[in-house]
């Protein structure tokens, strides 16, 4: 009884948070991208603060690892820069130097490779994908439907120029996906930012053009959606694990998906207030009351992993990003085992247990 209770409350500050209503008066999805990141990112290249120092960056260094194929590739043709592109002028517009270079090169992950630009912003790069992959489900099909709408006005003239420019019909088919892509990529920001909207890291989706260097110093460019997010100093959730133990399974499991028990030091990089923790413990079941709410409203799974959770320090606050969503049934794997939601859920309870807080201390957190 208690513990249904408490679940109770959960998720009556949960939604008395989240007061969905206010988001009523938005005009329109894009106006309220364009209107919210206006003032939550900060675009001043030229700003003259100093370059945050790797080592406080939550920089995974196994993330940074390729294949020899792949770091062959990169060394033989090299990226040099990114243009933010979109129709103007009767054309195509490019804009936005982005400068980068393999020593800018700070991670990747499952769908997109991540640069560090040099005015404290990161630059990720969408990796090419095919139609096939499990992220391009239900969300896809609805942005595929309407892509209009999940575009801006300016891009989806782009999309209509290239796409009478050019008559192949393979052209026609990666364009139409691409641009679907970054469609599907807002949309992906849009529901979760409506839920959790101080959680998420402020992220500028936009359609851009990646150069190499090919033989002959002749420039090799591709199409592919990016975005922008702001630097800020922390760590991943991961990095403050203090001890691995791996759990017992059989064989093949051991050799496809391990499975560990995790210890984490919540106080690895400083001591912290009792006062953060509340807040911080208060937040992260937030997270994982949004988590439900998908799985159980919309039949879709935030993949959140470790890899997307990232601590601010020294001010200890939480923050998630490059986050994607999945259809439930992908997910659906039977009595036999533990679903992917289940383990990401335990890893933040994990956390919050660090902590030693009582459920009352959290409950009991005055935003």
């Amino acid at each position: 009884m208690k513990k249904s209770e408490d679940s109770n409350n959960w998720k009556n500050k949960f939604f008395n948070f989240l007061n969905i209503s206010k988001y009523k008066d938005v005009p329109s999805f894009i106006d309220y991208l364009d209107k919210g990141l206006d003032k939550e990112f900060i675009r001043d290249r030229f700003s003259s603060l100093p370059p945050i120092p790797i080592e406080y960056l939550p920089v995974d260094m196994g993330l940074r690892k390729s294949s020899l194929v792949r770091n062959l590739y990169e060394n033989v043709f090299p990226v040099t820069h990114v243009f933010k592109v979109t129709y103007k002028y009767k054309g195509e517009y490019l804009d936005e130097f982005m400068p980068i270079s393999n020593d800018d090169y700070i991670g990747r992950g499952s769908y997109k490779f991540v640069y560090r630009l040099p005015w404290n912003q990161v630059l990720k790069i969408g990796k090419s994908k095919f139609p096939s992959d499990p992220l391009f489900g239900s969300l896809f099909k609805k942005v595929s439907k309407d892509l209009e709408s999940y575009l801006k006005p300016e891009e989806f003239q782009l999309f209509e120029y290239y796409y009478s420019k050019n008559k192949n019909s393979t052209y026609r088919d990666k364009l139409i996906f691409n641009f679907r892509r970054l469609g599907l990529e807002r949309l992906h920001f849009w529901k979760i930012k409506t839920l959790l909207p101080d959680l998420v890291l402020p992220t500028r989706h936009f359609m851009g053009v990646r150069y190499r260097k090919g033989f002959f110093d002749f420039p090799i460019h591709h199409l592919m959606p990016c975005d922008n997010q702001t630097l800020i100093p922390g760590k991943h959730l991961k990095e403050f694990v203090l001890l691995k133990e791996r759990l017992k399974q059989n064989i093949f499991q051991d050799m496809i998906s391990p499975t560990w028990k995790l210890d984490f030091n919540h106080e690895k990089y400083g001591e912290v207030s009792r006062q953060k923790l509340k807040k911080i413990a208060f937040n992260f079941h937030r997270v994982i009351e949004a988590t439900k709410y998908l799985s159980e409203k919309e039949n879709l799974i935030l993949d959140l992993h470790s890899e997307n959770i990232i601590i601010m320090l020294p001010e200890y606050e939480l923050k998630i990003f490059d986050f994607h969503l999945f259809d439930n049934y992908l997910y659906d794997l039977g009595n036999k085992e533990k679903a992917p939601l289940d383990e990401h859920i335990d890893t933040i309870n994990e956390f919050i247990n660090s902590f030693q807080l009582s459920r009352k201390e959290i409950l009991e957190y005055d935003q």
